[in-house]
């Protein structure tokens, strides 16, 4: 029994070693100096942007630095931010050689994966802490709505850590580290790797995203049939007059199929706007095919 505990451990120290590198400290100071904060990120691609969350770098106008494990503090500049996915990119201004990137995971994560939590705690620089996946597709609130498709976990984050990478025995990025909650133990969260992956890009190539709408709000609901199963269901309609009707079941958005709230809000994303939709819903046991015009996001 102690032989694949001892190589299991020289795994997770030999995972570390070649990870922690690509992971920096993310530190500045509010516009009047009055008060700094710092948070966590990691290197995101060969070009050396950073990942972190906005709300770890969104209060920090001045004096805003990224440090790699080993090296000096550099001066750094935003990219871009995304509020509502909670996520921004920063770059570094002086020219350096960035770490290696940690590549994003593209696989779906399992309940149950070992995962590692890897940031600057408190200002506890290079920590780790160790769990696994105790959760999937939970809603993490923020001041913009929610995060979805978060992943739950167990392994410790705490203030510092947001913005750092969740990483899985391979040295993927899962996830990145974003929130705990305060009245419990062992319960935090990270914005999962398909969101990172739909919403970096677009902030490294135009500093912001941009979402499109139906002009509904969507909710999920238990399938009328009795079957296990949840469908994606109009809550409300914001935009009059519309060819939605509270209590549609939307089964498909141009032939794809819609089984999760994220499916929907990954298709309305920039190239959509000014396109015209084809929304197959289920109506009164009856299915309908609706031509539905994607207007920006206000809100």
């Amino acid at each position: 029994m102690a032989q694949p505990l001892l190589q299991f451990n020289q795994q997770i120290i030999q995972l570390i070693a070649q990870t922690r590198h690509s992971t920096a400290t993310i530190a500045g100071m509010t516009i009047d100096i009055a008060s700094g904060g710092s948070g966590s990120g990691w290197v995101y691609d060969d070009l050396g942007h950073v990942v972190t969350n906005y709300h770890v770098i969104k209060t920090l106008e001045r004096n805003l630095t990224v440090q790699f494990v080993g090296r000096r503090a550099v001066a750094a500049q935003i990219v871009g931010v995304d509020p509502a996915s909670d996520l921004a990119v920063l770059r570094c201004i002086s020219p350096i050689t960035p770490p290696p990137l940690l590549p994003l995971r593209t696989t779906p994560v399992q309940l149950g994966e070992v995962c590692i939590a890897m940031g600057s705690p408190l200002s506890f620089r290079e920590s780790i802490s160790f769990g696994v996946v105790s959760g999937l597709s939970r809603q993490v609130p923020n001041d913009y709505g929610f995060i979805e498709e978060s992943i739950q976990i167990d392994a410790a984050i705490n203030p510092g850590n947001s913005g750092g990478p969740l990483i899985d025995w391979q040295g993927q990025v899962m996830g990145v580290n974003v929130a705990k909650r305060v009245d419990a133990d062992n319960i935090g969260f990270a914005i999962a790797a398909e969101i990172v992956g739909d919403v970096v890009p677009e902030i490294i190539a135009h500093g912001a995203v941009l979402r499109g709408t139906l002009g509904i709000s969507i909710g999920e609901h238990w399938a009328d049939d009795g079957s296990d199963h949840q469908v994606i269901t109009v809550q409300r309609i914001r935009t009059t007059p519309s060819q939605f009707e509270i209590g549609d079941v939307i089964a498909r958005i141009n032939n794809i199929p819609i089984v999760r709230r994220y499916d929907v809000r990954k298709i309305l994303r920039r190239d959509a706007i000014g396109t015209v939709l084809t929304v197959e819903v289920v109506r009164s046991g009856k299915t309908l095919q609706l031509a539905i015009p994607v207007t920006p996001r206000t809100h």
